[in-house]
């Protein structure tokens, strides 16, 4: 099956950008299109007859267009209509001309008025349509404008509902349009390489309303240098409502995501040899190919990096505006991302203007969600897959949105569709689209519901596979990550968690471990015979801070939807959670990292080297994932002792392995050296620090050799270290109660088992917690001394553990090597298993050295291999203002902690909290000090918390994440009945620091 590029233009698709009008021109029209956004009226009570008034009363409030109303403050409710009003000016030029009123998003019922006169209504939320406003205006004088707005409960696209408020509204631009009586209609622009993809075949076809006399379209093509083409067919006298104009292109550059080339094709109309009408587009040279279960862009064949995008503004709600689109193809780029699913909507014309331009593949999903499956009561009936009265709805937005956006290279994939059950509406939607344009392949979404005898996608849609990527869903098989008939794609996978609120409040590292899963993922899918690729889920938050003092929450708006929220919102920010890579405000979160790494093109499976020798270079092997780019056309960057030198690229062809060969003189153990690898110049693809591999050496420390002593008391017991430094322990508790130093005290408690594992599912990826050690009893306290160390022995018991033993050997330096022993351990899933320590809240930062994942991170990521993060902000994150900081240094979440106007400062930072795994040293410090440390081979995970004015820290043996389901990686940890482990800890005591 062969598919080639269209590009349509209909009478509303007249500009790209959303700011230039320069490319498109009508005769005598100065400006033929007027942006009528701004500060328009809403009265969400409108009275009887209000289409026919024209002097507003106090009852019509100013309101910003476009945007939600609930997010501004309007409180609206399902099925009651609302009222727009704004007074518009007609140009006097436009005199002569056929004038439309242009709507690119009005959720999710419209009907329209014109100086009191009913011109049409429209049905969904997402898709560009017009009215012929001709005959209710007269150019040179003002007309009112009206617009009745309903958010319908039984809306297809279910979009309020997915957003847990109503969203209703005029969401995207509205424009006044002047356009020639007669012009070139429906243009379809075609590109058909020949077999060699070396030229192509230029097909320009298409209709006018009427045959007028001397009448001619004329043809002109620019590459990206502006230098003109020569067309040997440029122009046709039209002497029939249909034309078709075909010229051969010799050699064009290619489109694709790698090699975003465009090429301005400059269409013009003529009557009697005045140009009435012209239009610039802006196309890619670019060919769909589907070859058995293979997908291929000229020829070659594709994997999809991918996630899926919602439209959403931090203040305006289910919105887009032209600046954060672009944030997010820039963000995506910047993430390796290749591909965006428009989940679950048609996105803007605008957006698709800049994936376009700067190379993003499109899977554009028209707006049917959840027909027949997750919807909540509030939005039921919802099965309307099979009923004729809801025919129309599937397939006039269906049309809107292809024949508006056919003209985008960017877009791959239709989707007619998110996880619905399968009917006749949806079949004749896809026979619909295969009609009208068979030079893209269809998605269904859930296609295990389509019978076999009907043919209903093109591409095989599965969602959530687990990390072996062999998963049956509704009777579709796949088998690691690949299908045998047709291309499969998980255009939603590695579910960022979001629904297991206790887990991603406590430990944000939770974000970074999910790395793991996208990792895997597309390593497998990679390499996975008919595995196209997968989108993760998702890419921006899905968060809505609604204005705390709107009324009705969780009454009408904001209602718990038990199937997918454990708990009730504690304030007024609704939605289904954090679940993007960036956050509303695009701010780049722990996962954007994971995914740029997970995502990279640029694979070294090797970093660490042995038996350096200097008369032999280091061979780096690289696996090229590209699709369409060889290595040779980057630039890679080295970096060692401070020094930079651009490496000679290898020639490694797209999905092929190679090696890039590094030459040094010298290479000290101590120093790595960090390769850099750029695309275009400054485009930094992936980044990877190589070292050498060397033996470790045990430290010879000293507290082998130095004296140490112990004193009591009736009711205590103290081991004293160097320089005076006292360790206290409580005889009636058996543990720590006070460490003294010359330069102050800090009061502890522990140690304490932390053992936590995975109890009863609430719902999806959320499970009870639950807590084996409450209530520590003391049965058995005795010590004794060696010649260097105080030895301790504590017996006891918890409520659910019967037997706890530690064992505590301290020297004199103020390390502690402690052993623990815990029988009769719950055979649970394990979240977390090691030991507490609780301290007075008089440390200010942490400090860490760890074995990483990844072999090179930012420095301000909280999962870097070596860091100092402070443990407070003192920058307070206020409800509805944008943030001044970067996302690590968040110490509360509107969403899960609630909207109290300002965050308390001696919260923990997101950084500070999060755990970090193979640690090698992890230290409690005091202005730039370490107080108390952990010292770990790489094999321990910290981590701290806080409650009241007592800072826990933990050090664990054991971690996992065991409620971030949905098909990623879990350790999936049970212990044996009887389980032991042991700890270091370093209490420094030659500090200096007054601390109380």
């Amino acid at each position: 099956m062969k598919y080639t590029i269209v590009v349509i233009l209909t009478l509303t698709m007249i500009i790209c950008k959303k700011t230039d009008t320069s490319d498109l021109f009508v005769a005598d029209v100065s400006n033929p299109v007027i942006k009528l956004n701004g500060i328009w009226k809403v009265n969400l009570t409108p009275p009887e007859g209000f289409w026919k008034s024209v002097n507003l009363n106090d009852n019509w409030k100013d309101i910003q267009v476009p945007g939600e109303c609930m997010m501004q403050g309007f409180l609206i409710k399902h099925d009651k209509p609302f009222a727009y009003k704004r007074m518009i000016n007609i140009p006097d030029d436009y005199k002569n001309k056929t004038i439309f009123l242009q709507f690119d998003g009005v959720y999710s019922y419209a009907r329209v008025w014109l100086n009191g006169n009913y011109i049409c209504d429209h049905s969904g939320g997402f898709t560009r349509w017009s009215c012929d406003i001709s005959s209710f205006v007269t150019p040179g004088e003002s007309a009112m404008l009206t617009v009745e707005v309903t958010d319908k409960a039984d809306e297809i696209s279910y979009a309020s509902g997915y957003a847990k408020h109503q969203i209703g509204g005029i969401l995207r631009d509205v424009k006044l349009l002047a356009l020639p009586d007669n012009y070139p209609e429906d243009i379809t622009i075609k590109t058909d390489f020949d077999e060699n993809f070396q030229n192509a075949s230029l097909i320009i076809s298409g209709k006018t309303k009427k045959i007028v006399d001397n009448s001619k379209l004329t043809l002109e093509l620019f590459d990206k240098s502006n230098e003109e083409i020569g067309l040997e067919n440029n122009s046709l006298i039209l002497n029939d409502k249909h034309f078709v104009i075909k010229n051969q292109i010799i050699s064009p550059l290619k489109w694709d995501a790698e090699h975003p080339n465009l090429y301005k094709l400059k269409i013009s109309y003529s009557e009697n040899d005045k140009l009435v009408w012209e239009k610039v587009h802006k196309i890619g040279f670019r060919e769909i190919t589907l070859k058995g279960n293979k997908l291929l862009v000229n020829g070659n064949e594709v994997k999809l990096r991918g996630a899926n995008r919602h439209d959403i503004h931090p203040l305006l709600g289910r919105i887009s505006t032209p600046e954060y689109e672009l944030k997010d193809v820039k963000l995506a780029k910047e993430a390796n991302i290749n591909f965006i699913r428009t989940s679950h909507y048609p996105p803007t014309d605008n957006f698709l203007c800049l994936c376009d331009e700067h190379g993003i593949y499109v899977e554009d999903e028209t707006a049917v969600c959840f027909v027949g499956s997750h919807r909540t009561k509030e939005y039921r009936p919802g099965a309307s897959e099979n009923k004729p009265d809801f025919t129309d709805r599937y397939l006039a937005q269906l049309k809107e949105m292809v024949s508006n956006h056919k003209n985008h290279p960017s877009v791959l994939i239709w989707s007619i569709g998110n996880e619905n059950h399968f009917g006749t509406n949806f079949k004749k939607s896809y026979k619909w689209v295969k009609r009208y344009d068979e030079t893209r392949p269809v998605i269904f979404s859930y296609p295990g519901y389509v019978p076999d005898r009907i043919q209903a996608f093109d591409i095989l849609s599965m969602h959530y596979p687990g990390i072996s990527g062999s998963m049956n869903q509704i009777g579709k098989i796949t088998d690691s990550f690949g299908y045998n008939k047709i291309p499969v794609i998980f255009d939603e996978w590695a579910h960022v968690a979001c629904y297991n609120n206790f887990t991603v409040i406590e430990d944000p590292n939770i974000r970074d471990f999910w790395g793991t899963s996208l990792d895997s993922m597309w390593q497998k899918t990679f390499e996975a015979d008919g595995g196209l690729g997968g989108a993760i889920w998702c890419m921006i938050d899905e968060t809505f801070m609604l204005p705390d003092s709107l009324p009705g929450f969780n009454e009408w708006w904001g209602i718990i939807d038990e199937n997918v929220i454990p708990a009730e919102y504690s304030g007024n920010t609704v939605g289904c959670g954090e679940w993007g890579i960036i956050d509303t405000w695009r701010r780049k979160k722990p996962e954007f990292w994971n995914t740029k790494k997970a995502y990279s093109p640029i694979k070294l499976s090797k970093t660490q080297f042995e038996h350096f020798s200097n008369k032999k270079p280091v061979l780096v092997p690289i696996y090229n994932r590209f699709n369409h780019t060889n290595i040779d056309e980057l630039t890679i960057q080295m970096e060692y002792k401070g020094e930079k030198t651009i490496l000679k690229s290898p020639h490694i062809e797209p999905h092929s392995k190679g090696e890039l060969v590094i030459a040094l003189k010298e290479w000290d153990f101590s120093e790595p050296i960090l390769l850099e690898f750029f695309k275009s110049g400054n485009e930094l693809i992936d980044k990877y620090s190589i070292k050498q591999e060397t033996e470790t050496i045990a430290e010879k420390n000293s507290k082998l050799t130095k004296s140490i002593y112990f004193e009591e008391t009736a009711t205590t017991f103290s081991v004293i270290c160097e320089n005076e430094t006292k360790i206290i322990f409580d005889k009636n508790t058996g543990l720590m109660k006070m460490i003294q130093t010359p330069t102050g005290n800090i009061a502890i408690s522990g140690p304490a088992i932390n053992l936590r594992t995975k109890g009863k599912p609430i719902i999806y990826s959320y499970h009870q917690i639950n807590n084996y050690a409450n209530n520590w009893q003391l049965e058995q306290f005795d010590f004794e001394q060696s010649s260097n160390s105080v030895n301790i022995n504590i017996h006891g018991n918890y409520n659910d553990l019967p037997s706890v033993v530690f064992n505590l050997r301290v020297f004199s330096n103020g390390e502690i090597m402690l052993k623990y022993n815990i029988d009769n351990v719950p055979q649970e899933y394990v979240r977390e298993i090691g030991v507490k320590f609780d301290f007075e809240d008089i440390f200010d930062s942490i400090s860490w050295d760890r074995n990483p994942y990844w072999s090179y991170y930012p420095a301000n990521h909280l999962s870097a291999k070596t860091g100092i993060a402070a443990i407070y902000s003192d920058d307070p994150k206020t409800y509805r203002n944008a943030p001044s900081k970067e996302w690590n240094q968040d110490n509360k979440s509107f969403y899960y902690c609630g909207t109290a106007n300002e965050t308390q400062n001696n919260q923990i930072t997101n950084i500070a909290r999060s755990t970090k795994e193979n640690i090698l040293t992890y230290s409690l410090m005091i202005n730039n000090q370490p107080i108390i440390s952990v010292i770990g081979e790489g094999n321990i995970s910290c981590r701290i918390a806080k409650t009241d004015n007592t800072i826990q820290h933990y050090a664990n043996n054991e971690i996992d994440y065991i409620d971030l389901s949905w098909g990623n990686f879990q350790r999936n940890i049970k212990l044996n009945m009887n389980y032991s482990n042991e700890l270091v800890y370093k209490i420094n005591t030659h500090s200096n620091i007054l601390y109380k």
